[in-house]
C-alpha cells in the first residue's frame, strides 16, 4: 500500500509540478517561434542535453544566483543583455530546469525560501525539464519529426517566458528568437563553468544546508551553431557568482585576453584640490611667472586665468583679455574650452601635488 501511494504521488508531482518551480510547463512549442530553424532547434535540444549531464542541480539552488552576460550589449535588442541574472530550480526536488531574469533583483524578489514567488509584473524566461508523456502533442511531434536529443532517460526542454500578473495568474508566450540564442549562448557556458566553483565552508552558518561558493567569475568562448552565427562564430560569455563581479585585468593583457581574475567592483577615488590650493604653483597669464595660488589674482569674469600682480591682470585685461571676453559664437566658444584646458591642467597639478604629499 505505501509503495502505491508513493508511485501515486509521484506521478502527480510530474503531472502537476511542485518544488520551488512555477508548475508544469505552458506547453509551447519551438516551432511557432517566427523565424526559427529546425537545425537551431536541434542545437537548442543538444545544448540543453549536455548541461543535464553535467547535473548543476546536485550542488545548486534557487538562492545561488550567477550573473551572464553574452557578446556586447550592442548586439542585443535595447543595447542591453535579456536576462542576464540565472537561477537553478529542482535540487531539492520538483520541477528540474533553470529560470532566467532580466536583473538580479527580480532574481532576489521571487526567491523564497522554499517556493518561487510570484512578484506582479516580473518576466522571467524559464527552461523546464519534462517527461515525454507529458508533453502536449505538438511537442511531442516535434520531438519525432525532428529526432529531438533527450535529455537524460526521459526528459526533454520546455521553453517559455512567464510574466507574472498583478492578481497572482501567470501569462506564457514563446521565447523570440533572439531570446533563444541567448539561452543557448548561456547553457553552453554554464556547463562548462559551473563544476569550477570552489566551497567556501565558512561563509556559510553552521545551522543552514545551503552551500556556500567563492565568489567566481570566468570567461569562455562558445562557439555559436552555423544556423544562427552573424558573422563571428565564437562569441565570449561571461559568467560570475555572485551577480555583479568584475575583472581585475593585468596591464599587459590585450583585447583578445581573456581576463581570469576575480576582483571586487572598483571604488571611486576622491581628491579635495581645494584644500591643497594655497601649495600648488600657477602661472600668470601675462609675464608667465609660477605663483602659488593663494597669492594669485583670478579673472572675475572667466575664473580661469590668474595673474601674480594687479598690474599683470589690468595690463592684459587692457591688451588682449578685455576683447577676448566680449567675443561671440564660435570665437568665444574656442576661447573659452582654452580657459578649461587651463583649469583643468590646474586640477592634474593639483592631484599630483597631493598625492606626493600623501605618500
Amino acid at each position: 500500500m505505501d509503495l502505491h501511494l508513493k508511485n501515486l504521488f509521484a506521478r502527480f508531482r510530474e503531472q502537476f509540478g511542485s518544488g520551488p518551480g512555477l508548475g508544469p510547463g505552458s506547453g509551447t512549442c519551438l516551432m511557432k517561434v517566427e523565424g526559427i530553424a529546425p537545425a537551431f532547434i536541434k542545437s537548442l535540444f543538444r545544448a540543453s542535453a549536455a548541461l543535464y549531464r553535467t547535473d548543476p542541480w546536485k550542488r545548486l539552488r534557487p538562492g545561488h544566483l550567477f550573473g551572464v552576460r553574452v557578446g556586447k550589449d550592442s548586439e542585443w535588442s535595447g543595447k542591453k543583455q535579456p536576462f542576464p541574472c540565472i537561477q537553478f530550480i529542482g535540487g531539492d526536488g520538483g520541477d528540474v530546469g533553470f529560470h532566467m531574469f532580466r536583473s538580479d533583483i527580480d532574481a532576489q524578489r521571487m526567491t523564497g525560501s522554499r517556493e518561487t514567488i510570484r512578484f506582479p509584473n516580473v518576466e522571467l524566461l524559464r527552461v523546464t525539464y519534462e517527461p515525454e508523456s507529458l508533453m502536449l502533442p505538438s511537442n511531442k511531434r516535434m520531438i519525432r519529426s525532428l529526432s529531438l536529443e533527450v535529455s537524460g532517460t526521459d526528459r526533454y526542454p520546455v521553453i517559455d517566458v512567464a510574466r507574472c500578473m498583478p492578481e497572482g495568474g501567470l501569462l506564457f508566450r514563446n521565447p523570440t528568437l533572439e531570446e533563444l540564442r541567448f539561452v543557448y549562448a548561456v547553457m553552453r557556458a554554464i556547463s562548462v563553468v559551473h563544476p569550477l566553483l570552489q566551497q567556501d565552508s565558512d561563509a556559510a552558518p553552521k545551522w543552514s544546508r545551503l552551500m556556500c561558493f567563492e565568489p567566481f567569475i570566468e570567461t569562455v568562448d562558445v562557439q555559436w551553431s552555423p544556423e544562427i552565427a552573424k558573422g563571428n562564430d565564437l562569441v565570449a560569455v561571461t559568467v560570475s557568482h555572485p551577480p555583479g563581479q568584475a575583472y581585475d585585468e593585468k596591464s599587459s593583457s590585450t583585447a583578445s585576453s581573456t581576463p581570469t581574475k576575480y576582483a571586487e567592483p572598483p571604488k571611486e577615488v576622491f581628491f579635495d584640490a581645494k584644500g591643497n590650493y594655497s601649495t600648488v604653483l600657477r602661472q600668470c597669464a601675462m609675464c608667465e611667472k609660477e605663483v602659488q595660488g593663494d597669492k594669485s589674482l583670478c579673472c572675475g569674469r572667466c575664473r580661469a586665468v590668474v595673474y601674480c600682480s594687479s598690474i599683470c591682470q589690468q595690463q592684459q585685461w587692457k591688451e588682449t583679455h578685455k576683447t577676448n571676453q566680449l567675443l561671440d559664437g564660435d570665437a568665444y566658444e574656442c576661447y573659452y574650452e582654452n580657459c578649461e584646458l587651463q583649469a583643468i591642467s590646474f586640477l592634474a597639478r593639483a592631484k599630483l601635488e597631493f598625492s606626493i604629499c600623501i605618500y
